[in-house]
């Protein structure tokens, strides 16, 4: 079977405190923590919900910023061949191909204007690879850039995405298609940011959460709002500072 390419798989949760990621992201979503062993001898814990693995939780290495963020990992057919094409149009490869035991193979790397995503390569080809429209799962991914045409080139050209502009009151937001379905988006923010990657997880309430996640020491940035066609969405950050949306997709 072929393994499905041009889609945001997983998501690792980088932060400095695992017991702190488990216990918000466990009251918040309802999310399992499940640890299984790893090639080095060490463990890896992954979050479950609705009987699926959705994430993971990885300590923010020596030497970097110990702030959480989130890791999206993009799936590839060959990540050899992946990471050598990102240098290729202009990016990085901060930890070369290294393969996770029986899971598959990744590679971390940067695009050419820092935003920093894993290229994932499953050993084997399982589903669809699709966005499962459950709540509490992952359910889209957001490129926050400076420079909406670069990234979406360099993107379209790893992946093979394709771009839809659509008008938003705030200016353009940049839709990756890829096979008839939109993938993830690029976006300029209102304020300057890093570039950096930033997922939604769907949930049937977003103004609930939203007040959740401040009980549990996280601060919202952007109120639960509508956008026509997509839904309510929020953004917060939680009590590691990680960024997260919110999406109550429309019906």
């Amino acid at each position: 079977m072929k393994i499905p390419t041009g889609r945001f798989v997983w998501f690792d949760y980088v932060a400095p405190d695992e017991a702190k990621a488990k216990g918000f992201f466990g009251e918040l979503f309802g999310w399992k923590a499940r640890s299984v062993p790893t090639p080095d001898g060490r463990t890896y814990t992954m979050f479950t919900v609705h009987d699926q693995m959705i994430g993971g939780y990885i300590k923010t290495p020596k030497g970097a910023p110990e702030v959480g963020h989130w890791l999206s990992h993009l799936q590839v057919a060959d990540v050899k061949a992946a990471s050598d094409k990102v240098v290729a149009l202009g990016g990085k490869v901060h930890k070369p191909a290294e393969k996770m035991g029986e899971y598959g193979t990744m590679a971390i790397v940067a695009d050419p204007l820092g935003g920093s995503f894993a290229l994932w390569q499953p050993a084997k080809a399982e589903g669809t690879g699709d966005f499962t429209d459950l709540p509490n799962t992952f359910c889209w991914n957001e490129l926050y850039t400076a420079d909406p045409g670069k990234s979406v080139a360099f993107y379209s050209a790893l992946a093979g995405f394709t771009e839809q502009q659509m008008p938003m009151p705030t200016g353009t937001y940049h839709v990756l298609n890829f096979e008839g379905k939109g993938r993830a988006g690029v976006v300029k923010p209102p304020q300057p940011m890093i570039q950096a990657w930033m997922p939604y997880v769907h949930v049937a309430d977003v103004d609930q959460t939203l007040a959740q996640a401040t009980r549990l020491g996280g601060t919202v940035h952007v109120p639960g709002h509508d956008v026509p066609g997509v839904g309510r969405i929020g953004i917060f950050t939680d009590n590691q500072n990680g960024w997260l949306g919110l999406l109550a997709p429309a019906r």
